[in-house]
């Protein structure tokens, strides 16, 4: 089976998990949907194309970002958030705007394996924009810039288990009571129910490296030729 292999530096990164308000924190691997969108929005896409991932990855340490938001107290305003604080006569008083100190977790020196499943010309396609990209690459927040060390078509072959040679969010059917880590439930794609946004999930638990990942039933394990375990959502 083909698959699009990409590794992925970042300096620093905050993936946003969705509740987390005063304090901004991150998963500790992009979840599928942000991955996805960051692919979809490389192609130019307008509509939903069809692809499985296996997302893997290290960091060297989390560090804190403190940073001032801006909150408007109403829906109109001709106040602007943006001032000159800290330089002399830079102050001046907002009443439509108000502050509030936030800290954001951040990544720091992330590595990232990203594995795409997908039609074979989806692939070819997906390579040829990332590599030939006129504008820069961001994966979470805007500002989280990724540098492409590696975008490969590869070929992956079958195989009954595998030890993984980085951190990953491993999905449920490829878990058992030996083999459990941190439980999340990462969106994946939405639908608009009564005009409000309902996410469909992927269970998985984030499992560090050198755990085994075992082929099931229905839960085939394969392995590229640098010896990464690869593993895809049912």
């Amino acid at each position: 089976m083909k698959a699009l292999r990409l590794k992925l530096y970042q300096e620093t990164a905050c993936y946003k998990k969705p509740h987390a308000l005063k304090v901004s924190e991150t998963y500790p691997l992009p979840p599928f949907a942000t991955v996805k969108g960051m692919l979809h929005a490389a192609l130019g896409a307008t509509s939903l194309i069809d692809m499985k991932l296996c997302i893997q990855g290290t960091y060297d340490c989390v560090i804190n970002d403190y940073q001032t938001h801006y909150f408007f107290k109403k829906d109109t305003t001709l106040e602007f958030a943006l001032t000159a604080d800290g330089l002399p006569g830079g102050r001046r008083e907002l009443k439509d705007i108000t502050t509030m100190p936030i800290y954001r977790h951040l990544l720091y020196d992330v590595q990232l394996v990203v594995f795409v499943q997908a039609e074979e010309e989806v692939l070819k396609q997906l390579r040829d924009a990332l590599m030939k990209s006129a504008s820069f690459i961001s994966l979470g927040r805007h500002e989280d810039l990724v540098r492409i060390d590696d975008c490969s078509i590869i070929e992956l072959e079958e195989t009954s288990s595998c030890e993984l040679t980085h951190h990953a969010f491993v999905p449920a059917a490829f878990l058992s009571r030996r083999l459990k880590g941190m439980p999340y439930k990462l969106n994946w794609v939405y639908r608009i129910v009564n005009g409000v946004r309902v996410w469909d999930k992927i269970r998985a638990d984030y499992i560090e490296k050198g755990a085994t990942i075992k082929s099931g039933t229905n839960s085939m394990v394969f392995r590229d030729g640098e010896g990464h375990a690869v593993f895809f959502p049912s």
